[in-house]
């Protein structure tokens, strides 16, 4: 006997509620974007946050956003920070503008080099807002 979608989903659920953290991380996915299942931002962020802290890059940059953006939780730089850096050092180029917009942000003077150094990495990474953003700085 096959069983229904709605089995198969809460038999994901299950093994992402025992802390698997790539099924977290697809199903964190899942319901923040609500590509096969309704959209729910408070499961998403749950879900994401299990699987950002056993390293997985996406979910760290999808957990930062949610803190930046105030969406599925409140808004919160520091902790947006504090996801968008790992994220940032795997490799996602997002997060690395990210990372530089809210360095300038919290002091601009302080932190205009490291800034500009993560504007650069997301550049090289062909992330056209850090080109720009970049070419800003060299006028």
């Amino acid at each position: 006997m096959e069983s229904s979608m709605e089995e198969k989903l809460q038999a994901v659920i299950e093994l992402c509620e025992a802390g698997d953290p790539e099924t977290c991380a697809f199903l964190g996915k899942e319901f923040y974007f609500g590509f096969n299942i309704k959209q729910d931002l408070d499961r998403a962020f749950r879900y994401l946050t299990t699987a950002a802290e056993s390293g997985d890059a996406l979910s760290q940059f999808l957990v930062g956003f949610m803190h930046w953006s105030g969406r599925g939780t409140e808004p919160d730089e520091d902790k947006a920070l504090r996801w968008f850096l790992p994220a940032a050092e795997q490799g996602i180029p997002e997060a690395m503008y990210n990372v530089a917009k809210i360095l300038l942000s919290k002091d601009y003077e302080k932190n205009k080099d490291e800034a500009i150094g993560w504007l650069a990495r997301s550049a090289n990474a062909g992330y056209g807002a850090a080109e720009d953003m970049l070419s800003d700085f060299e006028d």
